[in-house]
Formats: structure tokens, sequence, C-alpha cells
């Protein structure tokens, strides 16, 4: 009965797990930028604009609320990763 919804769920996953690892290699390319420039690991005015334009972009705005968590959780674990990436690179640059 289920089977359908649950098969057709499994193909979006699929497709978010190859889209998440894009973003975390484009979070990579940023993280090394914002060590070479010495910026901040958390910009919040993008985090905002980013959710707002994502919302935006909602045909039911009753998951907006939804939308937003998960921008939210995504963007942690991106900084998670950037800061993962950036103490990789102090660490790499202090042996030199």
């Amino acid at each position: 009965m289920l089977e359908a919804q649950r098969q057709e769920i499994n193909q979006i996953d699929t497709q978010l797990t190859a889209l998440f690892e894009r973003r975390l290699a484009i979070a990579k390319e940023i993280a090394s930028q914002k060590y070479q420039q010495q910026l901040p690991l958390t910009d919040v005015t993008r985090e905002h604009q980013v959710i707002k334009q994502q919302c935006a972009q909602l045909k039911d705005p009753q998951l907006a609320p939804y939308l937003t968590d998960w921008y939210r959780s995504t963007m942690l674990l991106t900084k998670q990763y950037q800061a993962h990436v950036i103490q990789k690179l102090q660490h790499h640059s202090s042996i030199k």
C-alpha cells in the first residue's frame, strides 16, 4: 500500500544525497576562501537571505516553517564541515 510512495521517497532521497554532496563540495571551496581571506565562518545576513528566497519559492506557504528548519539544519551541518576544513588548513599551514 505504501510501497509506491516509499519508492518515490527513495528516489528523492537519492537526488538529495547527490545534491548534498555537491553542496558540501562547494562549501569546501568557500571554506578555503574564508580561510585565505580571514572571513568569519557565519554570515547571518546571507543565511536569512537564502531562507527568505527559498521560502518564497514554495507553492505551499504553510511549509515555510519546515523549510526554514531544514535550511537551518543544512546550514549548520555545512558550517560544521567548513570549520573542519578550515581546521585542517590551519594545521597544514602550521606544519610548514
